[in-house]
Parts: structure tokens; C-alpha cells; sequence
């Protein structure tokens, strides 16, 4: 139904009965469904070592702030502290500077990875090498 009301989704080229089919089998692969079910705080409440969590702020695969407070909640919940979470302004799903954050921007950004992201990372490592 949603095909039907919004055929844009359908590429152009592409029968919309093929695109549907691929689209399930991508859906109920293995690892698509492994991904899915997925809990990944049973791990991250083993973990025991420092931790830096970052997410883009324009992020739309995967929304910060729900992000870094669940990792930060499962990563306390098996008792450790040693947790730093941080929301980095203006970035996207693969930490480059972005307008909308949009995944159809990523292939017209020419920025690999933000340089402040880079330093962010830098210093935490200094940090937890003193």
C-alpha cells in the first residue's frame, strides 16, 4: 500500500513487484533478522574497560540521544563508570559535517570525517593513557 501511495520509493528502472521482493528477501535474511532482535545491552553490561560513545547530532540512522543514553545505562548497569557519552554538534551518521543529515547527502559531502570528531577522539585517548 505504501509503494502505491508513494511511488517515488520504487527506483526508476526497477518493476515495483521486483523491488518489493528484494526488499522482503533483504528484510528476512539472517542477518537482518539477527540485527534486529539484536540486544546489544546484554554486551555492553560486560564491558569493563573506558568507553567513549559518540554520536553525530544530525544523525537520522540512529537518533543520539536515545543512543548514548542507553549505552550509558547498560554500560552502568554492569558496574562500569568509566563512561564518556557526547553528542557532536552538526555531524551525521558518519561524522561529517552535514546539512540535513540525510544519507542521500553522504556520496556529495567531500569531508571523510570531521576533524573535530578526530580531535574529540584524540584527546579522550590521551586521557585514558595518563
Amino acid at each position: 500500500k505504501q509503494l502505491q501511495e508513494r511511488p517515488e520509493t520504487v527506483p526508476s528502472g526497477v518493476a515495483k513487484e521486483q523491488y518489493v521482493r528484494g526488499f522482503v528477501t533483504q528484510m528476512s535474511s539472517p542477518w537482518m533478522v539477527s540485527f534486529l532482535t539484536l540486544d546489544p545491552g546484554t554486551s555492553l553490561r560486560q564491558v569493563r574497560c573506558p568507553v567513549l560513545a559518540l554520536n553525530g547530532e544530525k544523525d537520522l540512522q540512529v537518533p543520539a540521544r536515545l543512543n548514548l543514553e542507553a549505552i550509558k545505562k547498560h554500560l552502568e548497569a554492569g558496574g562500569n563508570r568509566q563512561v564518556t557519552i557526547q553528542e557532536l554538534p552538526g555531524l551525521n551518521h558518519l561524522f561529517q559535517e552535514s546539512g540535513t543529515g540525510a544519507p542521500s547527502e553522504y556520496a556529495g559531502i567531500e569531508q571523510t570525517f570531521a576533524p573535530h570528531a578526530l580531535e574529540r577522539i584524540a584527546a579522550w585517548i590521551l586521557e585514558q593513557a595518563q
